[in-house]
Parts: structure tokens; C-alpha cells; sequence
């Protein structure tokens, strides 16, 4: 029982509450006992949900316990990330994202009720995932500079997918329309699946999308890649430019897709998963099946990956205050 003493009672309360005790370093020392939930902020058959599926599969061998994924897409990411940034930090949940809720979204309003440099702690970068411009089939331009073209012809009239207003895809379509000096439509969408309907039906003109869920529609003709982000050709389609090739080196971009922690995980749960991503290269299955994708192991670890959010936190802070177009429309 406590000693009745105010002064004692507060000292156990921090004792019972320090990261070193005995109890908490005892947790972490079983850990995992149990299946680990992994939060993917976007919808089934987005790219951010294939990259998690595929890693998590791959990585439950390493950590010792089922990894399942929980879909929780909406409010442009924002809803998936504040579920995971109020989870318990006991390394039962983890973030898998892109970027926009961790770096772009809190430049758009409304405001988001979790700080990204806050409330997570950096786990790793796993994959990172070329992005493409695509166009409908039917849309009469078949290169970069017909699609400025058509667009300077046709003001306004081109409609571009975009998954959620204040998403890092949207800030690089406002990326294209100031440096080529075009008026684009933003249509936005809680995931990419129905988006990519749209396209195939002709709903929707354009849009950037990751290699993953389109590379079958690209392969078949039903869609049309007309340039990469990457800062190099994508292996799977040699023939599709580079931005920086066609004069557009302010559009290069590489999504990244990463585990992100609740703060406050203990530094032994976070070691812990390290240590198993960074046995994934040696797995010929899954670098097969990425690749298959058209994505790629990219394992950068939890200090570097810290510096990458910060800097692109202020990166993307400076171009949405500098594009003034941080208000939906």
C-alpha cells in the first residue's frame, strides 16, 4: 500500500510510469505476445495497401507474430493517422504510410489533431514506389508537351484525380499546373481503386498514380503513362521520360512507405522491428514481388528516416505557402 504521504505517493506514481522500470522493460523484453495491428491510412488496392500487405508478410517471420492490416482510409489520410498516433505505445499498433499525413496534410486545413513530428516515432522506410502521369486512353495527347498543350487549349477543362485535398499527389499537380503554366480541375478521392475506375470509364482525365495499382491497365492499353516522377526511367516501362528529362526537374518525386510507431514505444520495440527490416533484402520472395509491382526495397533506418520527414515537412510547408492553394476546393 502506499505510503500516505503525498510526497511518497507522487514518487511511486513516477517510478511505476518511468520507461526504465522494470515492469515496462519486462514487455518489451516478451515482446510481441500477440498479433501486431498495422494501420495502412489509405484504402484496400491503394499503393500504400499492397506495399504494406506485401512487407508485413514478409516480416512476420522476423518479428514472431501475425501482422495484420486495418484499412482506415478518409479526410485525405488524416483519419488513419490520428487513429494510430493515439494508440497505445506498446508496439501493438504501427503507422504504415505514404507521406501526406506525416508531412503534407498538416499544411492544408483543417487542422489535424496529432503533430507528425510529435506524435510518432520513425520505424524505417521500406519501399519506395515510382509515381506516374496517367491519362485515359481516349484523351487525345500521348506525351507531356500535348498534354500541356490540350490543357492551355482547354482551360479548366482537364479533371485530375487526386487522392485527397492536401495530399503530397495534389501539391504535385499544383506542382505541374505553375511550372507549365496550366489550368487543371482537382477531383479528389478517398483511394485510388476508384479512381482508377474512373479512368478506365472516362469519368476522369489524369491523374499521378504509384506503379502498383496500375501497372496491369498500363501493360493492356487501358491506361497511358505519359512521364515518371522518379529521377530515373522505371525499369518496367523504359520508354516512359523522366519529368526532369521532358524540363520539368521540380516535378522529381519518390512516394517512400514506411512503419511508423506511436511515441513513447519503448526503444526495445522499435530496435526490435529494425532489426527484422533490415533482414528483408536478404529475401528473394519479397524483392521478387515488389519488383513485380514496380516498387522497391529502399531500408533507410529510424534516425535518417526522422531527418527525411523534417526536411520534407518543410519542403512541402514552403511550396503550399508559396502556391497559396492550401484551401479545398
Amino acid at each position: 500500500m502506499c505510503n500516505p504521504k503525498p510526497l511518497s505517493c507522487s514518487l511511486l506514481a513516477l517510478l511505476l510510469l518511468w520507461p526504465g522500470t522494470p515492469g515496462i522493460a519486462q514487455d518489451a523484453s516478451t515482446y510481441p505476445s500477440r498479433p501486431i495491428r498495422v494501420i495502412v491510412p489509405g484504402g484496400a488496392g491503394s499503393g500504400t495497401d499492397i506495399s504494406a500487405r506485401i512487407v508485413s508478410e514478409a516480416l512476420e517471420k522476423h518479428v514472431g507474430q501475425r501482422v495484420v492490416i486495418e484499412n482506415k482510409p478518409g479526410a485525405g489520410q488524416r483519419i488513419g493517422a490520428s487513429l494510430a498516433a493515439k494508440s497505445p505505445p506498446d508496439g501493438y499498433t504501427l503507422l504504415f504510410s505514404a507521406l501526406t499525413p506525416i508531412t503534407v496534410t498538416e499544411h492544408f486545413p483543417p487542422k489535424i489533431d496529432y503533430d507528425p513530428g510529435r506524435d510518432f516515432t520513425p520505424v524505417a522506410i521500406v519501399v519506395r514506389q515510382p509515381a506516374l502521369l496517367i491519362v485515359r486512353p481516349s484523351l487525345p495527347v500521348r506525351t507531356v508537351a500535348e498534354f500541356v498543350a490540350y490543357a492551355k487549349g482547354n482551360p479548366g477543362r482537364i479533371s485530375f484525380g487526386v487522392q485527397g485535398i492536401g495530399s503530397e499527389m495534389h501539391v504535385m499537380m499544383e506542382l505541374l499546373k505553375k511550372h507549365a503554366g496550366i489550368d487543371l480541375t482537382p477531383v479528389p478521392y478517398n483511394a485510388a481503386p476508384p479512381a482508377i475506375l474512373d479512368l478506365l470509364a472516362d469519368r476522369l482525365d489524369a491523374m499521378f498514380l504509384v506503379v502498383a495499382p496500375v501497372k496491369g491497365h498500363i501493360g493492356s492499353g487501358r491506361l497511358f503513362a505519359l512521364a515518371t516522377l522518379n529521377a530515373k526511367r522505371v525499369p518496367d516501362f523504359p520508354n516512359v521520360p523522366t519529368m526532369a528529362e521532358l524540363g520539368l526537374p521540380e516535378m522529381t518525386f519518390a512516394p517512400w512507405f514506411g512503419y511508423m510507431a506511436p511515441a513513447g514505444t519503448p526503444q526495445a520495440i522499435i530496435d526490435r522491428w529494425v532489426e527484422a527490416i533490415r533482414r528483408l533484402p536478404a529475401d528473394p520472395t519479397l524483392v521478387k514481388r515488389l519488383a513485380e509491382i514496380g516498387a522497391e526495397l529502399d531500408i533507410v533506418g529510424p534516425h535518417q528516416f526522422g531527418a527525411i520527414i523534417a526536411q520534407e515537412r518543410r519542403r512541402f510547408g514552403a511550396i503550399v505557402a508559396e502556391g497559396k492553394f492550401n484551401k479545398p476546393n
